[in-house]
């Protein structure tokens, strides 16, 4: 017999086949509902609204410090919409902001939302909440 060289056909199928199945693995891990792309899209959803939050609390603490302060002399000592808007944008520039205030059954309050689809509730006494009071 001579000695043969080479690769066979069943070596060859064989190859292949598990050549697909790493391929479909690879696939089913990158898409889905447990994805590394969709947990990619659900983790930079939760940074931004985090990172609006984070701005929004800032702006209130810094109207409450200045509320404090009895040498400051700028008008963002009051929360009303104008200050939790400038206030807000200040602390993060890319946000879209958008304010309204809203009278409660027993204290005013303004509902803030920021990028279209994180509302916020802010009491005139500068608590945040996702909810209205009384609610």
């Amino acid at each position: 017999m001579r000695n043969q060289k080479g690769i066979t056909l069943i070596a060859l199928v064989i190859t292949i086949i598990v050549l697909l199945i790493l391929a479909g693995v690879s696939i089913a891990m990158l898409t889905g509902q447990n994805g590394i792309l969709t947990q990619a899209n659900n983790a930079k959803t939760a940074t931004t609204k985090a990172s609006a939050e984070e701005a929004l609390k800032l702006a209130v603490a810094q109207i409450l410090s200045n509320k404090l302060d009895p040498t400051y002399v700028g008008s963002e000592n009051v929360i009303n919409n104008t200050n939790l808007i400038a206030l807000t944008k200040k602390q993060n520039s890319n946000l879209d902001v958008s304010c309204s205030t809203e009278q409660g059954t027993t204290t005013k309050y303004f509902t803030v939302t920021i990028g279209g689809n994180a509302f916020y509730v802010v009491t005139d006494t500068g608590a945040i909440s996702t909810t209205a009071p009384g609610q």
